[in-house]
């Protein structure tokens, strides 16, 4: 089995995005399905559309997600990123000075505890 968290934040307070929920869409829409229209992967989804993406709202799907023991899990992520001199950041809606969302090393640490063959993260931030 595989499954795919596809996050989408346009709803930024102070920097508000365009075309990432859009991104999310067509991701779910390219993986959810092969081209055969058999199930491929499981998709769920996190838009700022449909809820405010905070903190701990990722952390815990992130978690959910590495802990999946199965074929392939795949991280999928479209909104702001930030890069400090501590590291990289994937920046949820609830962002503030000194707290800008959920560190690369925390994402990285938690998909090489996963049990899964195979993980796929693909970042659309910058």
């Amino acid at each position: 089995m595989k499954v795919a968290l596809l996050v989408g934040i346009d709803a930024y307070p102070r920097a508000p995005l365009s075309g990432c929920i859009g991104d999310v869409n067509s991701m779910h829409e390219v993986l959810s399905r092969n081209d055969d229209g058999s199930p491929n992967f499981s998709c769920f989804r996190l838009v700022s559309s449909e809820q405010q993406v905070t903190r701990p709202l990722l952390r815990e799907n992130l978690e959910k997600l590495f802990a999946f023991q199965g074929e392939v899990a795949l991280l999928f992520f479209a909104g702001h990123g930030y890069l400090s001199g501590l590291g990289g950041y994937l920046v949820t809606q609830d962002t503030t000075r000194y707290d800008e969302g959920i560190s690369m090393t925390d994402v990285l640490a938690l998909a090489n505890r996963s049990h899964c063959r195979e993980v796929i993260i693909m970042l659309d931030c910058c």
